[in-house]
């Protein structure tokens, strides 16, 4: 017996990748890495602790087609905690986050 053919729509596929449930998914995750940073970040360094956010974001990915979810920080050093400065160690405050969380 021959196996069947599948077509791929590619339309169907960027339906599903804008779906709103999956949004609401990406934002979930999204949140569970915005506490685990903020558990896990240096106090003493400003209003860092407390400039995480989460926010939805269309026209994501390469082909600008589907939904995300992004983790940022606002504080004006956020890049020097997270990679270090000259004289500042890297503390990796968001990589340690995403990768430590279960999702």
């Amino acid at each position: 017996m021959a196996a069947p053919k599948v077509r791929i729509r590619r339309a169907g596929v960027r339906q599903l990748l804008n779906d709103p449930a999956l949004t609401a998914a990406l934002v979930q995750a999204a949140e569970q890495i915005r506490a685990a940073a903020e558990a896990t970040s240096p106090t003493g360094v400003g209003r860092y602790k407390a400039s995480f956010s989460v926010e939805s974001r269309h026209r994501m990915g390469i082909d600008r087609d589907r939904t995300g979810a992004v983790v940022s920080n606002s504080s004006p050093h956020a890049r020097f905690v997270e990679y270090g400065g000259q004289h500042t160690p890297a503390r990796h405050t968001l990589l340690r986050a995403a990768t430590s969380t279960r999702l």
